[in-house]
């Protein structure tokens, strides 16, 4: 696997570790935590995340794995079809000791940075999340927000890896720990769930 084998090696420990904390969680409750939302021009509606979600004891343990935290924002405008999708994705680069981070939002806009500390990490959280442009001079939104504990390509990455690891040279083959070890490390459940209603004005 060349160069990359150590790094990949120590991406899926960190995995499995990560794996062996989210599996043991029950299907998650919606949190109730407080948030804002901001109307700006354009009729766009915004979310400013609070900075204690990245300090929640289940989220700040898995920020500090090395894997992706993902956070997934769905937003459907009450009594109508349809829903937009946001997403923060954040990576602490082992080597590197910086925090990879991406911002994309619902119309494809996308932020992507290296971030040299955590301060640094806060204060770029702390930047609104546009989430839905509205039609109308009022808006009420059903928001969702879900904490995944690594992306999918981490994962599709991390199974290929463990299959060549454990000698998986097709379906049903190879050591039953290591199917074992690939179907719980890939489906982990969320880390956290939050969902809010908000009715803003553009008045």
């Amino acid at each position: 696997m060349g160069n990359s084998s150590p790094r990949i090696g120590l991406y899926v420990g960190a995995l499995i570790r990560a794996a062996g904390i989210v599996v043991l969680l029950p299907c998650l409750a919606f949190a109730q935590t407080k948030t804002t939302f901001v109307a700006q021009p354009g009729r766009v509606v915004a979310i400013l995340l609070p900075a204690t979600m990245l300090a929640e004891r289940d989220v700040q343990k898995h920020l500090g794995s090395g894997l992706t935290t993902t956070f997934i924002a769905v937003a459907q405008e009450r009594d109508a079809g349809g829903s937009v999708t946001s997403r923060i994705e954040i990576r602490y680069d082992l080597w590197d000791e910086v925090w990879l981070v991406r911002r994309i939002e619902f119309d494809g806009r996308e932020d992507r940075q290296r971030l040299p500390s955590r301060d640094a990490l806060d204060k770029w959280w702390r930047a609104p999340l546009r989430l839905y442009s509205a039609h109308g001079d009022q808006v009420s939104l059903n928001v969702t927000l879900t904490v995944l504990p690594f992306s999918v390509a981490e994962g599709e990455d991390a199974r290929q890896w463990i299959s060549k690891s454990g000698g998986l040279a097709a379906p049903g083959s190879g050591s039953p720990l290591v199917t074992a070890l690939i179907g719980t490390t890939i489906s982990a459940k969320a880390i956290r769930s939050y969902r809010w209603n908000a009715s803003i004005s553009f008045r």
